[in-house]
């Protein structure tokens, strides 16, 4: 059920924030005069997106009733303007137009369906060259597996049985990558971490010992000049000829000379042995123990380092993490500079007088110590991929099927990226044809549907408005299929003769109200349009005809019993009307009688301000004549707010109080007043002539208070010239002493 309408962006009600009309019952009754904004409100429930803002709030949410609207933008699109009636489904065309317009469709259908089974060969077509690409890619690929490392065929699992499932995972690749920045190689240790079952952590690669070549003993004895002692005699000769490192040489071969010089063959002086012996003294002999020391030392190292290089390939590790190439290279730098070291040293405990240097090896260790804490790292990261190889496995997959698509297979897919692309645009066209040429299709094929909609026979609905109009008891007329239109109708009087151009304009209203009303029974005559029902009913009474009033009261109460009971599709009324007789006749209610929940409404339109609505809690049309006496109280306490439609209620009143009961012409009433008053009083019997056989919602009139203050002033006038006065106090809640005081001279 609607439970409210929050009207917003439409005339007349509050621009700014609009204005909410509920909460609604099943049945809702609204009173306003012509121009208040019915219509307005009628409208924005036909289509609620007429006024930017406007929503409908359903309760519950999910109960929305199709929604069918009287009114009158439903009369003009209902009548014709020729004045007779070729049937509502015809929608004011004729049937020879319609069928014109279904044959040219249907052969304009036949030419859209032909295009468009072109356009899906098109297509097929298209997707068995893109199929052919794919395949040539497919069969690269599963071919290629065989070139991956076996480390590697992990990678595999799960697309070993379907080519297509390996292509598919192949393709997610290049969409997100263009090249490998990687290759199987630089992988090969990871995968060992990621993918070998019986792979296990591994220790760091010991580091070679450094040494510090200046800290040795004996290291400050390599630049000194080592020579025996200057004391002997045979000194001066020794270092004259700088023959020292001879002459300690020699002094092995004297021992074993028996006196004759081994080198000269001649005799030599006892005390030779003696100048010897003095010369390489105590301190002669300690240096050359200290180099002799320090050679020790470094060939020690050296043989040290000897086998740390052999040894250090073939720790766990080394083969995978060791960059072969950077230590190869290390070592020979390495290595050289340690022969080098040795022939020197070697070069100096074999002349001690001599002055050497020995090359530092640190840069060279540490060139070998650099490529080792490398494999370290290598190392800690294959450990630490080892470890958490169940959240890494994904992300590595991902980098192992990147170097396939871009590394192994990179010239098969450059040929299919070339040649998909071209391709795929093509079918894009092709596929964005086939859409424009099926939404052409489907709209030929629903317009045909609608026009032969359109052509369904009159009969029915001619059957079903002579029911209704027998139930009330109308018979001024009734309708007849026409003779001169296919599936038409005409309006016959009860003597036969045709009354399509004697039809007043209350017959008209009527008649279109009467199909209104048929279109709320039975199924839903429309596709698309829902069972269950809010109808809205806006002022279907535009004359005073008896028979006309009486007949759709009777239908809207039949409607309303409805709602109450239950029955029929109409699950809730929301009827709006300027007529008082009318409200007051919808919503009598028999006492005792079960009629539902009902809601009453005022609609105002105040001048200068928005429309508003009031809800009562008890019917506020008492009488018609009473509600007429009500709005003039209200518009002569409120002249600057007077509502609009004024002039209507006044000329009601008069036409209802002396002519209709007191049997007073107009022009007699009219000639009791002068000058400006007479034109006034003119106006308001002119209301009685023009105004009340129309609808006026859409009338635009703003009632100044100078014209309020003086319609009201006529108005008084009259009654008190017609010596009615008491009437008018009586009507107007006021005092004769009060009155009397207010009254002119």
């Amino acid at each position: 059920m609607l439970q409210y309408l929050r009207l917003r962006g439409a005339p007349a009600f509050d621009p700014t924030s609009g204005t909410d009309i509920g909460p609604l019952n099943p049945a809702n009754f609204f009173f306003g005069p012509n121009g208040s904004g019915k219509t307005t409100i009628s409208r924005a429930l036909a289509d609620e997106a007429r006024y930017a803002g406007t929503t409908l709030e359903w309760h519950p949410p999910t109960s929305a009733l199709g929604v069918k609207v009287y009114n009158s933008d439903y009369v003009n699109a209902t009548l014709t303007p020729a004045g007779h009636f070729p049937g509502v489904f015809l929608l004011g065309e004729t049937n020879a137009q319609i069928q014109a317009e279904i044959e040219s469709l249907r052969d304009s259908i036949a030419t859209a369906k032909a295009k468009l089974v072109g356009l899906q060969s098109s297509l097929a077509t298209k997707n068995g060259e893109i199929d052919r690409v794919r395949t040539a890619l497919k069969d690269a690929a599963w071919a290629k597996r065989n070139d991956v490392p076996v480390d590697f065929r992990e990678m595999f699992a799960g697309y070993n049985n379907s080519k297509d499932r390996l292509l598919d995972r192949l393709l997610k690749v290049p969409a997100a990558n263009t090249s490998a920045a990687e290759d199987f190689t630089t992988l090969a240790s990871e995968a060992r971490a990621v993918f070998a079952e019986d792979a296990h952590p591994l220790s760091d690669l010991p580091l070679g010992r450094e040494i510090r070549i200046e800290a040795m003993p004996g290291h400050a004895l390599l630049d000194v000049v080592v020579v025996g002692s200057a004391d002997v005699g045979l000194a001066p000769l020794i270092q004259q000829l700088s023959n020292a490192d001879w002459v300690r040489q020699g002094r092995a071969h004297l021992q074993h000379a028996d006196g004759v010089c081994p080198f000269c063959q001649q005799s030599v002086p006892s005390s030779l042995g003696n100048q010897l012996e003095a010369y390489f003294d105590r301190t002669y002999i300690e240096q050359t123990k200290q180099l002799m020391a320090f050679n020790e030392y470094f060939e020690s190292w050296a043989q040290h380092w000897a086998a740390y290089l052999d040894d250090l390939p073939a720790r766990p590790g080394a083969v995978e993490h060791l960059d072969g190439e950077r230590f190869a290279a290390a070592r020979t730098a390495l290595e050289k500079v340690i022969a080098d070291a040795q022939a020197q040293i070697s070069a100096k405990l074999a002349a001690p007088s001599t002055k050497i240097s020995v090359p530092d090896p640190s840069p060279q260790i540490d060139g070998v110590n650099v490529v080792v804490r490398d494999a370290n790292k290598a190392i800690e990261n294959f450990n630490s991929l080892l470890n958490n190889r169940s959240s890494v496995k994904n992300s590595f997959l991902d980098r192992c099927w990147l170097v396939f698509a871009r590394v192994t297979l990179v010239a098969e897919l450059s040929r299919y990226e070339g040649a998909m692309s071209g391709h795929l645009k093509g079918k894009q066209r092709i596929e964005e044809q086939i859409a424009s040429a099926a939404t052409d299709v489907d709209t030929k094929e629903s317009r045909r549907r609608e026009l032969l909609a359109k052509v369904t026979s009159s009969r029915p609905i001619i059957d079903r408005i002579n029911r209704l109009l027998d139930s009330v008891g109308f018979h001024s007329f009734s309708l007849a299929e026409s003779t001169a239109i296919q599936d038409g109708y005409t309006l016959v009087r009860s003597n036969g003769e045709n009354a399509t151009d004697t039809l007043s304009e209350g017959e008209r209203t009527f008649i279109t109200f009467l199909y209104f009303a048929q279109s709320l029974q039975g199924s839903p005559q429309n596709e698309g349009e829902t069972s269950d029902l809010l109808a809205v009913i806006d002022d279907p009474i535009s004359s005073l005809d008896s028979d006309v009033l009486y007949a759709v009261s009777t239908i809207v109460r039949g409607i309303v019993e409805g709602v109450a009971a239950g029955s029929g599709r109409v699950r809730q009324l929301v009827l709006m009307t300027h007529n008082s007789y009318f409200y007051k006749e919808v919503t009598y209610r028999p006492r005792g009688g079960k009629l539902g929940s009902w809601k009453y409404g005022l609609v105002r339109k105040w001048s200068g301000k928005p429309s508003e609505v009031e809800f009562c809690d008890d019917n506020p049309i008492q009488t018609a004549y009473g509600a007429l006496w009500d709005e003039v109280k209200r518009s002569a306490e409120r002249p600057s707010a007077s509502a609009v439609g004024l002039q209507n209620t006044l000329r009601r009143i008069l036409e209802a109080y002396f002519k209709v009961l007191g049997g007073v012409d107009d022009p007699a009433i009219v000639a009791k007043f002068e000058g400006d008053e007479q034109l006034i009083c003119r106006s308001l019997f002119s209301w009685v002539n023009a105004g009340s056989h129309s609808i006026f919602d859409d009338l635009d009139y703003s009632p100044t208070p100078s014209t309020v203050d003086a319609n009201l002033r006529v108005f008084r006038r009259i009654f008190e010239i017609h010596d009615q006065f008491g009437h008018y106090l009586m009507m107007m809640g006021e005092s004769a002493d009060v009155s009397s005081a207010e009254t002119p001279e």
